[in-house]
């Protein structure tokens, strides 16, 4: 089991683990690619980033609700993800200014940073047994 001190010091590396993850994946789409994969990457992992934020503000307000309400906030940004997502992906099919796929590997920026952050807790929980034992 993880100590809550550690998950809430883990909750807070994500967003840096996501915004790392898309910084490199930009630069290498850059080189590798054109500068406009490497734009769409960027686009595509704002909005993953994005819709991470805010399904955890999400979970976070739906933990310390009292009562049985939401805020009309949260339930606007949730009704609100999916159709701009598909309509930023749509805008960027028809235009034809960045290929879509790289869209896509950027929009999958936050589930690389939450496999690299299990991959750290890992070797955490590692380092620690070598510790103890």
């Amino acid at each position: 089991m993880i100590p809550a001190p550690d998950l809430v010091r883990a909750e807070a590396r994500m967003p840096r683990w996501m915004c790392a993850i898309a910084l490199g994946g930009a630069l290498l789409t850059l080189l590798l690619g054109s500068p406009r994969a490497a734009v769409g990457f960027s686009v595509g992992a704002l909005f993953g980033i994005l819709n991470y934020f805010w399904i955890h503000q999400a979970v976070v307000a739906l933990m310390n609700a009292e009562g049985a309400r939401v805020p009309r906030s949260i339930v606007i940004k949730m009704l609100l993800r999916y159709p701009l997502c598909f309509a930023g992906m749509f805008l960027i099919y028809k235009t034809g200014w960045s290929p879509i796929l790289v869209v896509v590997g950027g929009l999958l920026v936050p589930g690389a940073g939450v496999l690299t952050e299990s991959l750290f807790l890992i070797g955490v929980g590692f380092r620690r047994d070598e510790l103890a034992g």
